[in-house]
């Protein structure tokens, strides 16, 4: 809440308590014969009854119950947390102190993707060669990546839907690229191979901030890459040393599979594109890249889409200048990065560091701006999809919180929207010696008494329906008071 936002307030209680001690005063007071008034319809509620407390009362109860709780939920933790609805911040814990947030940095990358490429922004992945098929038969075929992190194999593709955290979400069919490849005039026979290009970037496959653990969360990072970087036809073998040759060999089981000879090797190229192309398969759009990312938590998505960042016409793109790209854009939001710790889109490494405030800034952005809006519809849902798909299933969050979830060794992170007695967005970074599953606890006992806002007693509502009047009582004698 802003300062004059939290001064009125402050002023309206004072009033308020100010008037309810005058109005006891005067209750305490016999009426006189001269202020006898003919028997009227009253209000259903007292004045001063409970269910006439006004919201700013109600609220302020609120906020120092539900900030109390934070610092009783976060006992020997370094944590930062805050809650905002649409009139200000409701209640905070350090919301400045510069946490660890691991996978919650996704949210940063995806406001910076979606402000800079747009939410209609597809890639393209292309497959050509140096002329025309004659008679079905091709010299050699080139398949180019541009940083397309969906592209999937159909066993890739059908596992993803069997698994309850990456069910329903968006995938670039390589298939479909083979099936182009084949009714493009009909290509029957490769004679010389398929050599891959990913010079759309740098050649920098891991971070050098993350840890071993970290390295092992996401397959190499390339500009033409399936199955997430990893080997096999479902992806379900080790890392890929080369994420572009093995999308080649790829592609090549795939036209064997419809019936086109491809003799050769897959090798890298060592030259210009192709002459003419035969086939191209794009992305689906950015929000559903975006919502992929969120949803699920997909490391390699969200370093992909760091590197897009950073790229231009004359040079590939590089993690260090979509970092740079993407404060640039963050800062022209107006989200204030004080303190902030960047070295990569995905929150793998332990030494980045954002902010509640940062995150906060960025959820209430995707709340009023449009081109922002698959931040706030792409995240996870809990008991329904991503990473909450399994979490809270039963509970009054079911359904009804939405957010990005963020874990590493000593980090538990929750940013999103819950909707309870009316909307808020919060984060909530924790950082401390504790396992996963107090982590999981705690952020959920966390976001539950969040999500209770203001958590009013009994009987209290902040906007009571009207009540009907009651009817004027007869006085037993005209000289009496009713």
């Amino acid at each position: 809440m802003t300062s004059q936002g939290t001064l009125m307030r402050r002023l309206l209680v004072v009033v308020l308590l100010v008037a309810a001690v005058g109005a006891g005063a005067m209750a305490l007071r016999q009426p006189s014969a001269a202020s006898v008034r003919p028997a009227r319809a009253t209000l259903g509620s007292p004045l001063w009854s409970a269910r006439r407390v006004p919201s700013a009362v109600l609220d302020a109860a609120g906020s120092q119950r539900l900030t109390q709780e934070l610092v009783d939920q976060t006992q020997g933790i370094r944590a930062c947390v805050q809650v905002a609805d649409a009139d200000g911040r409701v209640a905070a814990l350090d919301p400045d102190a510069a946490r660890t947030p691991a996978s919650t940095m996704k949210l940063l990358t995806a406001a910076a993707a979606l402000q800079r490429l747009g939410p209609d922004f597809r890639f393209v992945t292309r497959v050509g060669a140096p002329g025309d098929p004659d008679r079905g038969r091709v010299e050699q075929l080139s398949l180019s990546g541009a940083g397309d992190p969906l592209l999937a194999t159909p066993e890739r593709i059908a596992a993803l839907a069997a698994d309850p955290v990456t069910a329903g979400l968006a995938t670039t069919p390589l298939a479909t690229l083979a099936d182009r490849v084949v009714a493009s005039g009909g290509v029957r026979e490769v004679a010389n191979g398929i050599v891959v290009e990913d010079r759309y970037f740098d050649a920098e496959r891991v971070r050098p901030q993350w840890t071993a653990g970290g390295q092992a969360a996401i397959g190499p990072v390339g500009a033409l890459t399936v199955n997430d970087g990893f080997a096999g036809a479902a992806g379900t073998g080790g890392r890929a040393s080369d994420p572009a040759i093995n999308a080649g060999e790829e592609l090549r089981r795939l036209l064997i599979a419809r019936g086109v000879t491809v003799n050769g090797p897959i090798r890298r190229s060592t030259g210009g594109s192709a002459a003419v192309e035969l086939a191209r398969v794009e992305s689906p759009p950015l929000r559903e890249i975006v919502t992929e990312m969120l949803s699920a938590s997909d490391n390699l998505t969200a370093e992909m889409l760091l590197k897009r960042l950073g790229r231009d016409a004359e040079t590939p793109g590089t993690t260090d200048r979509g970092i740079a790209a993407l404060r640039s854009t963050l800062t022209d939001l107006g989200i204030d990065l004080t303190g902030a710790s960047i070295v990569d889109g995905s929150g793998l490494s332990p030494t980045d560091a954002l902010s509640c405030t940062t995150l906060t800034q960025v959820l209430e952005l995707a709340q009023n701006d449009l081109r922002l809006e698959p931040i706030r519809t792409g995240l996870a849902i809990a008991g329904e999809r991503g990473t909450l798909a399994t979490h809270l299933v039963g509970t009054p969050l079911a359904g009804n919180l939405t957010a990005k979830t963020g874990t590493l060794s000593g980090v538990s992170g929750l940013a999103g929207y819950v909707t309870g007695d009316r909307p808020l967005w919060f984060s909530l970074l924790l950082n401390g010696s504790f396992g996963e599953s107090t982590a999981l606890q705690l952020r959920e006992a966390i976001a539950t008494a969040i999500a209770s806002y203001p958590n009013l007693p009994v009987g209290v509502a902040i906007a009571p329906d009207p009540s009907a009047p009651i009817p004027p009582r007869a006085c037993p004698t005209p000289q009496s008071a009713c």
